[in-house]
């Protein structure tokens, strides 16, 4: 529990029942003036009584009114899965226990965060009222950068102002206003949840309930926080809205938005959740996953020699369609993809909600972001009105976040016919199931079209194992009957390892129209590639900005990037 001057104060009065706020300041070190304060955010509580004598002379008197305690909740015992702590800037946020529960016979998700006693949560209360008449913050958090501006500038405000009468040490401060900022401008304790970067998911189905989670190694987990009543959840969702210049009440009581530090949330009112109130929180990763991530060991999602094939086609302008189901990881594949562009090309992304993160080096980029009509039905601006304005803006790549309606795949394939290359997701679970969704209606593109797409890179998440896979990168070819696949990869679930299935036709007759490269330079291109990989994985660059720099170097120098992996000369001696 975080201890302060007023924690001392209460120990001071609880010995000797009463005492003079002259006597308190001397114990305590404190003026006059700050501990009178101390005392009024006490009697407000009805934790203490001040006395005013009659004589100006004589100093008030305080006596504490004891609380009767409220009985903890009893953690459930069982044996420790996991435990660590949850950080932000180096400061801790809670503690994380993940427990096998006997009861449930399932894993339960324990945190423990800072707190504070009753006596400092009642002054608390009066400095937020404090806070909230002092400073003018703003509430529009939609976009990222602004949002961790404004983050900063909050906390910075609220620790001064808890400093100038609590005189607390670095570490306390900084957890007791991050304790403020999160109650009065965040979601309170579920803050600490968003900051756990194992944590997929949080979920709220209502307030009878305690809150869920996806954990990354263990699945859903039920925790051991609970929203006091369902106005608490309503509130929340209310905020989240207004951060993003939205609305949810009885009379709109669906929101799916998105927060300018990455979550995408949806929200419902009762009675159109019959249970309650709920908020459903998907969490990204902070650092995205790279095309190093994918490859490596732990991950085991793609092979090198697939990363190579990939890299290779973004490399010469291949279409490029990713699918997979929900949460399968077909936004994390794409924004892998997107980080092997070379700079110096013109890249346009198109998204209902900013989740496609590029490296820095990547400098001429434009992310657009499509905007909902607001309570007149005025100002929508669709993701076809983007589409068709980025066909004005010159771009070399145009990346559309999902194809979910026939407009917006009729400009996608459009798009490819105005010589540009271009990207995109689909839900679907295979090959064949992507080539019915777009022949098919409600989509319906001629097959002709469809044979624009050169490669079908699909995602798949075994939820029993809680993994997730590339499962196959099929070729699209015109056939007879129209467009045909060829799965040139696949993944084996028995062995869980990759299999190259056939060998790739159109692929290599596209990349030797392109560049006039035989098959056999093609491989030995791909096989430069694979030493490249295997040279990134051996050195750990797997970070966004640290695949960017790799990407900046190879595609100024080829041969030269080429000749270091081989070699394994140090990474720093070449970027």
């Amino acid at each position: 529990m975080l201890k302060t001057k007023i924690d001392d104060l209460v120990e001071l009065l609880e010995k000797s029942k009463k005492m003079s706020l002259r006597t308190l300041a001397k114990e305590l070190s404190l003026d006059e003036s700050t501990v009178e304060k101390y005392c009024l955010s006490l009697e407000k509580a009805r934790l203490a009584v001040i006395n005013y004598p009659i004589n100006m002379i004589e100093s008030p008197s305080v006596m504490f009114m004891p609380q009767p305690e409220i009985p903890q909740a009893e953690v459930r015992g069982g044996k420790i899965l996991a435990q660590y702590d949850i950080t932000k800037d180096s400061y801790l946020v809670g503690h994380v226990r993940i427990l096998h529960s006997p009861a449930e016979r399932r894993p339960t998700y324990l945190i423990w965060l800072p707190e504070t006693s009753p006596a400092t949560k009642a002054f608390l209360d009066e400095e937020k009222s404090l806070i909230s008449k002092e400073f003018n913050f703003s509430d529009d958090e939609s976009d990222p950068e602004m949002s961790r501006k404004f983050y900063a500038e909050r906390q910075k405000a609220i620790s001064a102002v808890l400093q100038k009468d609590l005189h607390l040490p670095p570490a306390d401060l900084e957890s007791l206003s991050r304790i403020v900022l999160n109650e009065m401008y965040g979601l309170g304790e579920l803050e600490a949840l968003i900051d756990d970067r194992n944590l997929e998911e949080i979920v709220i189905n209502a307030a009878r309930q305690p809150v869920s989670v996806y954990h990354r190694e263990f699945g859903w987990l039920r925790t051991n926080i609970r929203m006091k009543n369902e106005s608490d959840i309503e509130n929340f969702s209310q905020q989240i809205a207004r951060k993003v210049g939205r609305q949810i009440s009885t009379l709109s009581p669906i929101l799916d938005a998105h927060l300018g530090t990455g979550e995408r949330v949806n929200a419902t009112l009762s009675p159109i959740s019959a249970f309650g109130n709920t908020i459903t929180m998907r969490l990204f990763a902070r650092n995205p996953w790279t095309i190093v991530s994918f490859i490596k060991p732990e991950a085991n999602a793609l092979s090198i020699e697939m990363g190579s094939l990939l890299w290779q086609a973004m490399h010469y302008e291949m279409n490029i369609l990713v699918a997979g189901g929900t949460a399968s990881g077909k936004t994390s594949a794409l924004n892998a993809l997107l980080s092997l562009i070379p700079s110096f090309q013109r890249i346009v992304t198109i998204e209902d909600t900013r989740e496609l993160y590029l490296p820095s080096y990547q400098w001429n980029w434009v992310p657009l972001v499509t905007r909902v009509a607001n309570p007149e039905g005025l100002g929508e601006v669709t993701m076809l009105d983007l589409m068709v304005n980025s066909l004005r803006m010159r771009p070399d790549r145009i990346v559309l976040g999902e194809i979910r309606r026939k407009r917006e795949a009729e400009v996608f394939f459009e798009a490819m016919h105005t010589g540009h290359s271009v990207y995109s997701t689909v839900h679907a679970d295979t090959g064949q199931q992507v080539l019915k969704r777009l022949i098919e209606p409600p989509i319906e593109v001629p097959e002709s079209q469809v044979e624009d797409v050169h490669l079908l890179l699909v995602q798949y998440r075994e939820r029993r194992r809680n993994i997730r896979r590339t499962s196959e990168i099929s070729e699209v070819l015109a056939g007879v009957s129209g467009p045909e696949l060829n799965r040139v990869f696949t993944w084996k679930p028995r062995s869980d390892g990759f299999e190259s299935a056939k060998t790739p036709h159109r692929y290599y007759e596209e990349i030797n129209l392109r560049t006039g490269m035989t098959e056999a330079e093609i491989l030995s291109d791909q096989k430069d590639k694979s030493v490249v990989l295997k040279w990134m994985l051996k050195n750990s660059m797997e970070s966004i900005e640290d695949v960017g720099k790799v990407m900046k170097a190879y595609y100024s120098d080829i041969p030269g990037i080429t000749a270091a992996a081989e070699k394994g000369t140090p990474p720093a001696k070449v970027l």
